[in-house]
């Protein structure tokens, strides 16, 4: 049947496929499920998309996506240029899994210059279209604070959320910001909004790079003062002036044009690629943005580098930069410096290479952060194994464990629980429940005997461990070992962990080991044994509660299985059906009022007797 589907698809697309046509456009491939697996532009949509069914491909890439491909359709645009930006917004929209994807799905930081008639200033993650002036977005969170703290003793601009009207109603007293200095105090009148709009303009020449103009207006300002004798006010300009002197003095200098560039580095490791760009304004190096490329394997240099460029520059084609510098060539060369209004270069010499070099140094730094990041979790959990084999001797690492806990009340629904971990983390869907066949009454030893049996016979059925971990102390080690000794299992270790003093016990050892208490193989062995005494106790209780109920239930003459579940659904407990009144227990399903009346008699006849005895330690 499955056949005849994807016959049936296929015939479809071929009919589909001799209506494209030789016009520029994007395509859609999408799965049995219909999810868009890949999007794509192409000059002739005829020639494009026939080329996915013909009988060569390219690449494994292809070929897989191609046997993936169950329905197509495309979108006819009016020249390349149209379906480039299409292409990268429906890529941005779908994520489709066969896409070359800049990862940016978190929401990176912008400087936000409110749009209200006394601007506020912040740092925000949502760009909302409301009359604001964004800046951004930076990829290094700390920066973008570390620049914002600056900006807030160079020009003082309110960070608060206090509403100011525009009647001249003020308030009372200003906040804290106002007496350090970092804020002009609009809120209570201290500046006129056509002072403060000035300040205003000057930050967002700061934040475009154009610092020498912000000095040339302070000094201009800073003299008139002067002149009328604002002593104290000609000072206070001053000092902004050589505040933003020292932040340029801590800036590279690139380019004595003060033109705007970006720098595009590229470095790939295996699967794991990164773009970082080098946002140079005013000749200035300000900024650095780092961004990891998905779906790249098997994918070329050149096509992740034209897939990086159509989906970071379709939202900024209205405030591109003076050049965009490449350190390696994108396919579609052509087009898409076109698109981008011809500012596309490949240096290979000067300080534009040097600049290159800079970039891919970034990029390199970038994916080996990424790296360590990954190999510090990992070792978060392989270290305990590791220092677990070494403190105990064991022959092997034991990167894969199962730990046994029997659970039992005075010898009644005893059950055993098995959970397993790997590289020190639990692997729930390797857990087991056993419950005892063989076994009458309490014993703790012929329980973990039977479970072990039925754990090393049916190697099939459960997960097989490196080491295997017994709650208990040396009899119950000496009782299980027997057990893997007698099954002749190889490759497998076994050791116990005594609840009293986190003693542990190897076979063959008279004296047990005790583990520092601080050590990380410590705090596994006991999270492991934890884990599998609290799924043990789960089970049993479960076990004992449907048992409790179903036998008090079951007791009622002329109440079946089906009107013992409906009562227990709608009412919940045995308790609650004997409190019920007739109306009440008569309303559930299948019980009429001559048959609710007939089970509350009963009940009311039959109250439940409290279990003698205390109950005894859940082991």
């Amino acid at each position: 049947m499955a056949q005849d589907r994807t016959a049936i698809n296929r015939t479809a697309i071929q009919k589909k496929l001799a209506l494209l046509p030789a016009k520029p456009g994007v395509y859609l491939m999408h799965a049995a499920d219909g999810e868009v697996i890949y999007v794509g532009k192409a000059r002739s949509l005829k020639h494009r998309v026939r080329s996915y069914f013909g009988k060569s491909l390219p690449d494994a890439k292809t070929e897989r996506l191609v046997a993936a491909i169950r329905d197509f359709e495309y979108i006819i645009t009016t020249h390349e240029h149209e379906a480039l930006v299409l292409e990268a917004n429906l890529i941005k929209e779908y994520k489709p899994r066969y896409n070359v994807m800049l990862k940016d799905d978190k929401k990176y930081p912008f400087i936000r210059i409110t749009g209200d008639t006394f601007p506020c200033i912040e740092v925000t993650r949502d760009m909302v279209r409301d009359g604001s002036r964004y800046f951004g977005p930076y990829t290094d969170s700390g920066s973008v604070r570390r620049t914002l703290r600056a900006i807030s003793w160079m020009f003082p601009l309110r960070s608060c959320k206090r509403v100011i009207s525009t009647d001249g109603e003020r308030y009372d007293r200003a906040c804290m910001n106002y007496q350090l200095g970092k804020c002009s105090g609009p809120c209570i009148g201290a500046v006129g909004q056509e002072e403060y709009a000035v300040t205003v303009k000057q930050v967002v020449r700061f934040l475009q790079g154009r610092s020498e103009e912000v000095i040339e207006d302070l000094q201009r300002r800073m003299d008139e003062a002067a002149a009328r004798l604002e002593f104290e006010k000609a000072a206070g300009l001053r000092d902004r002036i050589e505040a933003i002197r020292r932040m340029m003095r801590s800036q590279n200098v690139f380019f004595a044009d003060g033109r705007d560039r970006d720098v595009v580095g590229f470095y790939r490791e295996g699967d794991i690629a990164a773009v970082t760009v080098l946002r140079i304004l005013a000749g200035k190096l300000l900024h650095r943005e780092a961004y990891d490329l998905d779906n790249t394997a098997g994918e070329s240099t050149p096509v992740m580098m034209a897939a990086f460029l159509k989906q970071y520059y379709a939202s900024r084609l209205d405030r591109l930069p003076h050049r965009i510098l490449l350190q390696e060539q994108p396919d579609d060369l052509d087009l898409l410096n076109e698109w981008l209004g011809h500012k596309l270069r490949l240096p290979q010499r000067g300080d534009n290479r040097r600049l290159i070099l800079i970039a891919r140094e970034n990029a390199f730094n970038h994916v080996e952060e990424r790296k360590l990041r990954h190999m510090r979790k990992s070792a978060r959990t392989v270290f305990p194994v590791q220092e677990l084999k070494d403190k105990l001797g064991l022959v092997r690492l034991p990167r894969r464990m199962a730990c046994f806990d029997i659970s039992t009340i005075q010898g009644t629904d005893t059950v055993a629980s098995m959970v397993f971990f790997e590289n020190g983390k639990p692997k729930k869907k390797h857990y087991r429940h056993f419950i005892m066949q063989t076994v009458a009454g309490q014993d703790d030893f012929a329980s973990m005997a039977e479970t072990l049996e039925r754990y090393l016979t049916a190697p099939d059925k459960h997960e097989r461990a490196d080491l295997l971990v017994i709650d208990g102390g040396k009899g119950q080690l000496n009782r299980a070992w027997d057990i893997v000794r007698k099954h002749e299992v190889e490759n497998i270790e076994m050791i116990s962990l005594a609840k009293r003093v986190e003693e542990v016990f190897l076979p063959g050892r008279r004296d047990g080991i005790l583990l520092p208490r601080n050590s990380s193989s410590l705090r596994l062995l006991v999270r492991i044994r934890d884990e599998a005494h609290r799924f043990a106790i789960t089970f049993h209780r479960k076990r004992r509660s449907a048992r409790t109920l179903a036998s008090e239930l079951d007791a009622i003459p002329g109440v079946g299985r089906e009107k013992k579940f409906a009562m227990l659904k709608a009412l919940g407990s045995v308790e609650r059906i004997r409190e019920a009144t007739v109306v009440e227990l008569a309303q559930t399903p299948g019980i009429g009022l001559k048959t609710a009346r007939h089970i509350l008699d009963w009940l009311r006849e039959h109250p439940s007797e409290p279990a003698g005895g205390t109950e005894g330690e859940e082991t």
